[in-house]
């Protein structure tokens, strides 16, 4: 692989994703620790809501950052690539502190959600789009 062909953005983007899954995890074994709750959730609602929030970001992230990379690779690095990883990584971060909040509606966890689902269109459409015109030429 040449310099010229190394998913630079995405890499970044895995790092910035990895950091945050590590700081959610830890937030986790911290009410683990509180609760002394080795397996499960042991019904204590601030342990549930660590969990629910940390499995979320796994359940989105790999996915998006294959897309992420294979976008990268066909494409190389654009502004279109750069603000789709910027928002994600936003998106995400305001989605783990609003669900971290509460468990009702609110702010961060509404844009959180939104921005999620626009970049994962957006992503998509471009990965069919570009994709498309490779398997075509």
């Amino acid at each position: 692989m040449t310099a010229m062909s190394v998913p630079a953005v995405s890499a970044a983007t895995a790092g910035a994703i990895l950091l945050l899954q590590m700081i959610l995890m830890i937030n986790v074994g911290r009410h683990r620790t509180r609760t002394r709750t080795l397996l499960g959730d042991g019904t204590d609602p601030a342990l549930q809501r660590s969990i629910r929030v940390h499995a979320n970001l796994a359940e989105n992230a790999a996915l998006f950052l294959v897309g992420f990379a294979l976008l990268e690779l066909i494409t190389g690095p654009s502004g279109l690539l750069i603000g789709l990883c910027t928002v994600f990584v936003l998106a995400r971060i305001a989605h783990a502190v609003g669900l971290s909040r509460t468990d009702g509606p609110n702010p961060g966890r509404f844009l959180g959600a939104l921005g999620t689902l626009v970049v994962g269109a957006i992503t998509a459409g471009a990965l069919l789009w570009y994709g498309g015109r490779v398997l075509l030429a």
